[in-house]
């Protein structure tokens, strides 16, 4: 007994010893440090509008919020800045990571800059919004910052694309929902929702396009300027088909309440009289309004619709038109898989396989009498995904 004892013993120390040293010849720690990934480096934010140059007599922005999100890990930290502009950033990961940064101007503020209280003003970073931090690198990063006023009136709330669960290929049940994100009734007339076009198929993604953005459908809301308003903190539920899907599909969603409605004419497609419908200004193919269900891209614009740019078999929507914009993956850290401009959308949400029922939902910053809802133009800080989606309201 005691010799197989020792045996075994001999051979699970050979067996360590061996394991142990094919990952030292390999190059491979068998138990990597996480310290070892953990990098250091000093943000620091730059105007270049000029407006803290005027106030302070330079170009750096103190007293700014800035986000940081790892891609990869999820992982999001909020650091303010200094009064030299710089922000030091110790013990985080190496990795991909997703900025935000932010400056809201005081009244007092633009009273010195501009000679009126103006208020809704804040400086932002809008380009440079994608960094990757590596070990080993002590370069400080400059973050240029511009100037913008007040947030975007009208933005997408909510998303759904996946389709229910345990109903085949039903996929009629579809929905975007918009909201108005200020404190003043607007109108939705004439406002465009686009999709945003690309062709895996034929490798065709028009991310890097620096002034436009490509769609195959575009859809306006009715009305003559003031026939559709919209409240402050009101959802709008916008629906493929204004139907109780459930009485087909029945994990699906009650969407016959539905503000707007998606008809296309010319096809055997579902229209309930009752509720509104949008109107289609160019989609060539398909017998209904149709997003994608695992990866897509949406835009609410406002512009002339008959100012649309043809290019080839789509139409040319610019950015300045855009309201807002949101993307998402099906793996939402891929974003070397982006088709909408980072200038629009900095980042993705999703996550979501096909005909599971879930949806994708703005998060909730403040309901103080009020809803507001995250807008950083950066979905994957901006959103979240349900398991039920929320139609025409936020979730419960």
């Amino acid at each position: 007994m005691k010799k197989r004892i020792l045996v075994i013993s001999m051979m699970l120390g050979i067996l360590a010893f061996v394991i142990n040293g094919c990952s030292t010849i390999l190059g491979v720690d068998p138990k990597p440090e996480v310290t070892e990934r953990e990098v250091s480096f000093n943000i620091i934010l730059k105007d270049k509008s000029g407006l803290m140059n005027s106030i302070y007599g330079s170009d750096v922005v103190k007293n700014a919020t800035v986000t940081i999100k790892s891609n990869l890990l999820g992982n999001e930290y909020t650091y303010q800045s200094d009064s030299n502009g710089i922000i030091s950033v110790s013990g985080v990961i190496s990795d991909l990571y997703l900025i935000t940064a932010n400056r809201i101007m005081t009244p007092d503020e633009m009273v010195i800059a501009s000679g009126t209280s103006a208020s809704n003003v804040k400086l932002t970073n809008k380009s440079k919004r994608i960094i990757e931090f590596n070990a080993g690198s002590n370069e400080p990063i400059i973050i240029d910052m511009e100037m913008i006023v007040g947030t975007s009136p009208l933005i997408i709330s909510e998303i759904y694309a996946s389709g229910p669960p345990g109903s085949g290929l039903y996929y009629h049940d579809k929905y975007v929902e918009i909201f108005n994100q200020t404190d003043s009734v607007l109108y939705l007339d004439s406002l465009v929702i686009a999709v945003v076009y690309y062709s895996g198929y034929l490798g065709l993604n028009y991310v890097d396009d620096p002034e436009y953005i490509h769609s195959k459908s575009i859809w306006i809301f009715p009305g003559n300027g003031t026939d559709y308003p919209i409240q402050p903190g009101q959802f709008i539920l916008c629906a493929q088909d204004a139907i109780d899907h459930r009485i087909n599909a029945p994990n699906s969603v009650d969407l016959s309440q539905a503000d707007f409605e998606f008809y296309k004419d010319d096809a055997p497609d579902v229209d309930n009289p009752a509720i509104p419908n949008m109107i289609r200004i160019f989609q060539d193919s398909g017998n209904d309004w149709l997003i994608a269900g695992e990866r897509g891209g949406l835009v609410l614009a406002k512009f002339q619709v008959d100012s649309l740019i043809p290019y080839d078999d789509q139409f040319l929507i610019p950015y300045t038109a855009v309201l807002d914009g949101v993307e998402y993956l099906d793996d939402p850290t891929r974003l070397d898989k982006k088709i909408l401009n980072q200038g629009i959308d900095a980042g993705a949400t999703g996550g979501i396989q096909f005909y599971t029922g879930k949806s994708m939902e703005r998060l909730l910053i403040s309901d103080n009498g009020r809803k507001i809802l995250k807008d950083e133009n950066n979905s994957s800080v901006d959103f979240k995904v349900l398991n039920t989606p929320s139609p025409g309201r936020y979730h419960q």
